[in-house]
């Protein structure tokens, strides 16, 4: 599924309407039209539409959606947080429509006299994609009534949630909380990460009847991943097959104190298909790694030197789950990108081995055929900045650090992101998988281990990462079915990886 920004969005809408004679109130009133099929299917029974408008194109579906449910029998009322003196083009014809209706409309500040239905829903039509700067204090107060309204009544935004921007999903100040959101025209990527992927609930959408080959004339950057996609070679097998045909991986970590990060990081390659998975690790962690799963070949080292010899044959190296930070630590990744060098073998660098980099200035050393997995934090300190700043654009973020160190990245985050050089300049692929469950220590380590085992199976960079994110968060909604989000756990995790893996 492509995704798009406002801007490229905007293009389709400038094509539809130029080449194909497709009017822009036509486009209005098929998107009030979709959103009350999908709020009476959704949430039926429905007895009133309140719909809170402005004065921009959002405005106008909301108006145009306000008059249909009047014909269709509902009550409506519309909660204006401008004057109708504001609306302009075709937002101004939509309003008069839905005053024909005899629609009500009230003031926001009116609207607490207002009695509501027992079977309401809440309509953000507020400000969609038209987000520019700062929210003006009469569209903040009005987010502000709609969301605490919203504690009790389902909400329903039009296009996107108001104050999200959609090619970000960052949301600067408030913001509409809603349960589901009509997207139209094209998918807005604000929608599937950051602010944007709490806010938006449950998204559906339409593309208006838009011919498809307009699409293609706007090329998209953006899509959301699936694993199913790419995962053909590692589903299906030969029945000649040997482990030999499958890869073999190493993965380096657990100092002392972090054992479990490179075991849970190991077993996941095992259980994502890697035909031969070792684990160096301390040595005093060796006897937990056999216990948990013999499959892993487990080996005790001291010292860089001692690694050494554990890196002739691997076709993937994963270093960083529980690496820790110490003098062990430094040999380990500075081994890793020596071998990594001279054999050209693609290297996957998770947790501390992202620290490490930092601090080591290890740059200038970097694997050609490199994955790095880090989290808002990580991500801060290798480019130098605040979490903040990672977080407020999460595309642009990702895609500094795949031209910083010319990788392939995986933003871990509500909505992970991976960002690669793709023909034509950088590309993102979206998670839309997983759930707060997954914010517990040791799911990063899983995470590196599918990607990992994954790899070694024959997949590009770029495929096994995406794929790998997506595997490891349905495995994760897998594993919450049973068990609940509270509480789930990596090995949970692991264990839902051979179910999606399945050949039926």
């Amino acid at each position: 599924m492509k995704l798009y920004t406002a801007r490229e969005t905007r293009k389709i809408d400038n094509l539809a309407i130029k080449q194909k004679n497709i009017s822009g109130y036509s486009l209005m009133q098929m998107a009030a039209e979709f959103s009350l099929d999908i709020i009476l299917r959704e949430l039926n029974p429905v007895e009133e539409l309140i719909i809170f408008c402005s004065k921009g194109k959002n405005s106008g579906d909301g108006f145009l959606l306000g008059a249909y449910a009047k014909e269709f029998g509902l009550k409506v009322t519309v909660v204006m947080s401008n004057s109708p003196k504001d609306l302009k083009g075709v937002t101004r014809k939509a309003f008069h429509e839905m005053k024909e209706s005899n629609v009500k409309v009230i003031s926001s500040k009116s609207l607490k006299n207002h009695r509501i239905s027992k079977n309401a829903v809440l309509v953000d039509a507020l400000l969609g994609t038209g987000l520019k700067g700062s929210l003006r204090k009469n569209i903040k107060d009005s987010i502000l009534v709609l969301n605490q309204l919203g504690m009790k009544i389902p909400v329903v935004s039009l296009d996107i949630p108001s104050g999200v921007n959609p090619d970000t999903g960052n949301a600067e100040d408030a913001y509409v909380l809603a349960d589901i959101t009509t997207s139209f025209v094209a998918q807005k990527r604000g929608c599937f990460t950051s602010h944007g992927k709490k806010a938006s609930g449950e998204v559906f959408y339409s593309d208006l009847d838009i011919p498809k080959k307009l699409f293609s004339e706007v090329p998209s950057t953006s899509s959301i991943i699936n694993y199913e996609n790419s995962m053909g070679r590692v589903i299906y097998r030969e029945e000649d097959a040997h482990k030999g045909n499958f890869g073999h991986v190493v993965v380096v970590g657990g100092d002392r104190g972090f054992g479990g990060a490179g075991i849970l990081c190991s077993k996941a390659a095992v259980y994502s298909g890697s035909g031969l998975t070792s684990l160096v690790t301390r040595p005093e962690h060796v006897s937990a790694s056999l216990v948990s799963c013999p499959e892993v070949m487990v080996k005790g080292v001291n010292s860089g030197q001692d690694l050494e010899e554990h890196l002739l044959k691997p076709d993937v190296i994963a270093i960083g789950p529980g690496l820790g930070q110490t003098a062990w630590s430094e040999q380990m990744i500075q081994r890793v990108f020596w071998e990594a060098e001279k054999r050209d073998v693609p290297v996957i660098m998770d947790a501390d081995a992202l620290n490490l980099l930092t601090q080591l200035k290890l740059s200038s050393k970097l694997p050609k055929n490199l994955i790095l997995t880090p989290h808002p934090g990580e991500a801060a300190r290798l480019l130098n900045t605040n979490v903040s700043n990672v977080e407020s654009d999460r595309f642009g973020s990702a895609a500094k650090l795949q031209k910083k160190f010319n990788a392939t990245v995986v933003l871990k985050g509500s909505g992970s992101i991976v960002c690669y050089k793709g023909n034509g300049g950088q590309k993102w692929g979206l998670c839309n998988s997983g759930n707060p469950g997954m914010a517990t220590g040791g799911m990063g380590d899983v995470l590196t281990g599918i990607i990992a085992g994954i790899l070694a199976q024959g997949l590009s960079l770029k495929d096994a990462a995406e794929a790998g994110v997506d595997l490891h968060s349905k495995a994760a909604d897998l594993a919450s079915l049973e068990t609940g989000e509270v509480g789930l756990t990596p090995s949970d995790v692991i264990s839902e990886l051979r179910s999606l893996l399945r050949y039926d």
